[in-house]
């Protein structure tokens, strides 16, 4: 059975991967690592604790986080840094209580009972032991860089807190001795990250650096600040004195110390450190584990949980929407081909605007017969120059044809003799359609895609394809509402894998 909370105490930090995949199957959401070499009896130093400063406990770190990105990746792993930092440690002090006690070496029953009641503070009740055999013990590799501060500052995006972001946190942590800032970027900062939309708000990524700070090292003061600029407090506060950066954010930390020469402050120390590799990229993700590819691996799954809603459960209907030219037609496609009906709202708002329909007499009444071919048709290109130039004019185009596409695709739901339905419609959203909908799926590209797309699919202008971009909401909208976010940037071959990622998913919460 799986447990919420773990805590392995390591003997043997070089050999911790061959332990990892058996504890990760004990375990749900928390595994805290606590090097023994930072505790003193009942058990004593596996290992004489010869390092004289804390900075060079870093490389041992780094490999801890490295081989739990390759066999933990769904578990929220926290190397504790106190016992490293203050030697005299009297407990274990975590903020989630401990479910499992996990050793990597095997101990006689009288030696782990004591161990668990003197040295940590919050097990619970009905905790267990499990105890590995991690092999032939490797000496450490202490770091050869010895400096350590009294304020050390670092910043960064921190969308959905993981293991790059843990390692240039804790070495921060681990360099100071007295505080931390950390600056949080700022909205304005992020609209040329991969994905953008789906970056945390500001005050969960704040709070998220918050709690793993204080929860892997509570004896230094953290200030979390969000930050609009690159540099934040970094070129201001005199007291700080260290700034750790990532290898590619070493020219961001060189200018930081440019300006604070110009502002006659003293120089950071600078600190680079080597992210850690992705240990299972696909072809559209990066190299380094990162946040743009954690945002990618969202995509096609479930992000809102599904509210409930007085409509019949059979067919389960699928709202399709998203921006001009985000793909969503081509994600309909995808899912016909999993047996899925596809109503397609602009199809049916052709029909609707066919001579003899109510639309049709209704829109030549209000635009005129300017917006009609010779053969007494809608002009769609026609209409669409006016209102899209034309909020008012949209918004009565609007009241016209939306009621009568609303009556057409109900009638279509409820003659469906498939199992799952999907309604396609740009303008779900904003007619409201989604009260008709289990769930909301939405499409989304980049701004300067959509405008590439439009210009090269439908032959218009920039101007035009700006317009057309500027008349609809933005992405951020769309993916407030939606359910599952599905992007079609990238090769047709991994959209349709998100598709199938999100059919899948769907038919696990279906059963």
């Amino acid at each position: 059975m799986l447990v919420k909370t773990g805590l392995l105490v390591v003997t043997n930090p070089k050999q911790i991967g061959k332990i990892l995949p058996s504890v990760q199957k004990q375990v749900k959401n928390t595994l805290y690592i606590q090097l023994l070499s930072a505790l003193s009896e009942p058990f004593g130093n596996f290992y004489t604790n010869v390092f004289n400063s804390w900075p060079k406990y870093s490389q041992t770190i780094c490999g801890i986080y490295s081989q739990a990105a390759t066999h933990c990746q769904n578990l929220d792993v926290r190397v504790l840094l106190s016992g490293l930092k203050y030697q005299n440690l009297p407990k274990i002090q975590t903020q989630r209580n401990i479910d499992l006690v996990i050793f990597d070496k095997l101990y006689n029953k009288t030696d782990i009972d004591d161990f668990i009641q003197s040295k940590i503070a919050n097990v619970t009740e009905e905790y267990n032991v499990v105890t590995f055999d991690s092999g032939k013990f490797e000496n450490l590799e202490p770091s050869d860089d010895n400096r350590v501060c009294k304020h050390a500052v670092l910043g960064g995006t921190f969308d959905r807190l993981h293991i790059a972001h843990k390692l240039l946190l804790s070495e921060a942590a681990l360099r100071a001795d007295s505080a931390v800032t950390v600056g949080v970027t700022e909205e304005n900062m992020l609209k040329t990250k991969t994905l953008w939309e789906l970056i945390q708000d500001m005050n969960t990524r704040v709070e998220s650096v918050r709690d793993f700070l204080t929860d892997v090292c509570a004896e230094l003061v953290y200030n979390v600040v969000p930050i609009s600029d690159p540099f934040g407090p970094s070129i201001i506060d005199p007291t700080m004195d260290l700034i750790v950066v990532s290898e590619e954010t070493l020219k961001g930390g060189q200018k930081i110390n440019e300006i604070r020469e110009k502002e006659k402050l003293q120089k950071l120390e600078v600190v680079p450190i080597r992210l850690i590799d992705e240990p299972y990229p696909n072809s559209n993700e990066e190299a380094k584990i990162s946040s743009s590819t954690g945002r990618i691996r969202l995509l096609g799954t479930l992000l809102k949980p599904v509210e409930e809603k007085n409509i019949p459960n059979k067919p389960y209907v699928i709202g399709l929407t998203g921006g001009v030219a985000s793909g969503k037609s081509g994600v309909a496609n995808w899912l016909s081909l999993h047996g899925c009906q596809i109503i397609n709202c602009d199809k049916v708002g052709h029909e609707v605007y066919k001579p003899g329909r109510p639309c049709h007499k209704q829109i030549v009444q209000h635009f005129g017969e300017s917006v009609l071919t010779s053969e007494g048709e809608i002009n769609r290109q026609v209409l669409g120059s006016i209102v899209f130039k034309s909020s008012e004019e949209m918004k009565k185009l609007n009241s016209l044809v939306w009621p009568a596409i609303a009556e057409e695709v109900a009638k279509a739901i409820k003659e469906s003799k498939c199992a799952t339905v999907v309604v396609e419609a740009a303008v779900l959203l904003a007619a409201g359609w989604e009260k008709y909908c289990h769930e909301v799926w939405t499409t989304l590209v980049p701004r300067e895609e959509a405008i590439r797309r439009l210009k090269s699919r439908n032959g218009l202008t920039e101007e035009q394809a700006v317009a057309r971009i500027d008349s609809q909401p933005p992405n951020s909208v769309y993916v407030r509402s939606a359910n599952v976010v599905l992007c079609t940037l990238w090769e047709v071959e991994v959209t349709k894998k998100q598709v199938d990622k999100a059919w899948d998913l769907l038919q696990q919460r279906l059963l």
